[in-house]
């Protein structure tokens, strides 16, 4: 495979898993292949709600991009690891600080800071239940004086800002099991909102301080930022799939209500009144996407953060006429609509792009260092020519080679080379089979595990909502749950 490094980028959101293969080149990233699959109930806001299915479409994904990959010897690549994005419901931030005091004016060093870093590892009580994935330094403030970077100054005091990310331990281990059981390897994984803000949001923009804001299908992410650092991540459980469930109460098909919501839009200038009159689907529009903006509204200013600008991205903020809800919600903010950033990337003929690509899966690709993947390794056996059973000289017991090499063959010592090939033979074979009945007997706990744990599941999800959310949004997240 050379000097090659196969990037393997795999992203899971409620309404798809997408995946893509790279290369780097001395242009940059180019992309060598891309697969989708549809998500059919299984993967919910975000989280993986069936291990084996979500197992299955990831399976998909990797054969799918497999065979679409050869090396320059037209040799068959294997997929063994790969890059994925966090997201989802439970994902959250919470900030920490740590404090040192001296008894006098003391130079500061990066073994200093180095230390508050560890010290806020050890420290930071992680919420029962949640991982922690992430770890951000936010600022320095030496003697109450903000400083990004404090190295070589003096100072009494210093007080080091950080931001925690976590998420739901049951829920990382589902998407780890997932990914277990399609035979693929996690390499590292990265936070979808960062990637997404690092490609959608200029540094004046995360410096003066803005939200970006992303309505996905079943979830709405906020992503503040100020002075140039992420101040709070937050995701709600209120996307753009509420207003199409809406409009099925109206006694139409799912996809019927997603051509209507998608057509349409905010206050239509059509006349179309069948299946659905305007006037409901304005309703319907305006009550639940009013819902998500006054969340938007409502998490900014719990952030403590001076935000006057906010972004839209995701697939809801392309709802037609949605300036004019943003008018209506958020009439104090500058607001605006992200375009579809044009990616570079360069891209191998015939690879499909078009509804696949997202910011955070060309993240994934760029963030990629390590090889994913390897050659698929042909173990061929000599065979006689055709038509033949046995050489001629096999007939007539003549070993040519060993007559060129003028090697006297002695019976007794190749009979003993082959008992001990038999044997090696019958161990590597032992040791297949043993391996793989601890995989199986693995597999099995890990199921048991997982049918107790989810047997219990019903008020887990109860308690990522802080007090803020209202009663309606718990009622939502309860119907989903059941």
């Amino acid at each position: 495979m050379g000097q090659t490094n196969y990037i393997v980028a795999i992203e899971l959101s409620s309404s798809k898993v997408t995946g893509a293969v790279g290369i780097e080149t001395y242009n940059g990233m180019k992309i060598i292949a891309t697969a989708s699959t549809r998500v059919d109930g299984y993967i919910s806001k975000g989280v993986v709600r069936n291990v084996d299915k979500t197992s299955e479409a990831i399976t998909s994904i990797i054969n799918n991009l497999e065979s679409n990959l050869t090396d320059d010897n037209k040799q068959e690549i294997m997929i063994k690891k790969a890059y994925v994005s966090l997201a989802g419901l439970t994902i959250h931030s919470i900030q920490s600080k740590i404090t040192r005091g001296f008894d006098t004016y003391t130079k500061i060093t990066s073994d200093i800071i180095k230390e508050m870093e560890l010290e806020n590892d050890e420290r930071f009580q992680v919420p029962e239940g949640y991982s922690k994935v992430q770890v951000i330094t936010q600022e320095y403030k030496v003697d109450g004086k903000t400083d990004s970077n404090p190295v070589g100054a003096p100072a009494m005091t210093i007080e080091g800002y950080y931001l925690n990310i976590v998420i739901k331990k049951q829920l990382l281990e589902q998407l780890n099991e997932s990914f277990n059981q399609a035979n693929v390897e996690i390499e590292d994984s990265f936070i979808a909102a960062r990637m997404d803000a690092d490609i959608l949001l200029t540094k004046d923009a995360r410096r003066n301080g803005c939200a970006l804001v992303n309505i996905g299908a079943d979830t709405t992410t906020i992503a503040i930022y100020n002075n140039d650092n992420l101040r709070m991540l937050k995701v709600l459980p209120l996307g753009s799939n509420n207003i199409t469930r809406d409009l099925c109460a109206e006694q139409i098909s799912y996809d019927e209500a997603e051509v209507i919501k998608i057509t349409r839009g905010y206050k239509a200038q059509t006349g179309e009144k069948e299946p659905v009159d305007n006037e409901t689907v304005n309703n319907v529009i305006n009550a639940r996407m009013g819902e998500i903006l006054q969340n938007v509204k409502y998490q900014i200013e719990e952030s403590g953060e001076m935000i006057h600008n906010i972004i839209f991205t995701g697939g809801g903020s392309k709802l037609k006429n949605l300036t004019l809800l943003f008018e209506e919600y958020l009439p104090n903010f500058k607001t605006s609509i992200v375009a579809d950033p044009q990616l570079a990337f360069e891209c191998k003929p015939g690879v499909n792009t078009f509804g696949i690509f997202t910011t955070a899966l060309y993240g994934l690709l760029n963030q990629g260092k390590e090889n994913c993947c390897e050659e698929v390794k042909h173990v061929q056996e000599p065979q006689a020519a055709a038509g033949e059973l046995f050489s001629a000289d096999a007939m007539t017991g003549n070993d040519t080679a060993h007559e060129e090499e003028n090697v006297i063959v002695d019976p007794e010592e190749e009979e003993r080379k082959r008992r001990e090939e038999e044997e090696k033979e019958r161990k590597r074979k032992e040791e297949e089979e043993r391996r793989k009945k601890e995989k199986e007997e693995k597999n099995r706990k890990k199921k048991e595990k997982r049918e107790k744990a989810w047997k219990g599941i019903g008020n887990l999800f109860r308690t990522f909502i802080d007090d803020a959310t209202s009663e309606d949004e718990n009622d939502e997240i309860n119907r989903d749950e059941e």
